[in-house]
Parts: structure tokens; C-alpha cells; sequence
């Protein structure tokens, strides 16, 4: 990140080189093939992202976050198998 300040010191240093356009092309945004293909497999096996979140003990809007969007929202619901909720084991590892 950068603030505002340097922002503007780079498009006054891009406009000296000739670029009339601050902004180059966007980037094609990433996407991963494994998130989608491990929830498509958990979401058969009835086990949702809400689950997921429930055994990893975070809510559900900071599992969204931490995949950073990058796999398609699935539709709640169908086949529910029961999750219980499981206590984080967690261990200080030295």
C-alpha cells in the first residue's frame, strides 16, 4: 500500500515518461483451482462453508476473507450431513 502522497509523486513520474494513462491495464484477477474443487467436494459430502467455518471456529465472513473471493459462492442448503462443532486443538509449536 501506499499513501496518497507517493501515489501521486508515481503518476507525476509516469506522465514524464510519456504515459498519459495513470492506470495500466487491470490485471487479469487470480483465481485458484483448488479452493473450488475442495469446497465442490465438501458441498457434495453436504458439508457447507458455514460448517467449515463452525469447525475452524472463525465466522463464516472471515473464512470468506481469507479465501480472498477466490472461489464461487456456492448455494447453502441440498444434502446436510450433520457437523458437529469441534474445539480447535491448537499447540504451541517451538
Amino acid at each position: 500500500m501506499i499513501s496518497d502522497w507517493q501515489y501521486r509523486t508515481l503518476c507525476i513520474e509516469i506522465a514524464k515518461r510519456g504515459f498519459r494513462k495513470y492506470e495500466p491495464r487491470e490485471a487479469p484477477r487470480e483465481t485458484s483451482y483448488i479452493l473450488p474443487s475442495i469446497f465442490g467436494e465438501l458441498h457434495e459430502d453436504g458439508i457447507s462453508r458455514a460448517d467449515v467455518a463452525r469447525i475452524l471456529t472463525i465466522p463464516r465472513a472471515e473464512l470468506e476473507q481469507l479465501m480472498f473471493g477466490l472461489t464461487m459462492t456456492s448455494i447453502e442448503g441440498g444434502r446436510k450431513k450433520t457437523v458437529t462443532s469441534v474445539k480447535a486443538n491448537l499447540e504451541l509449536v517451538k
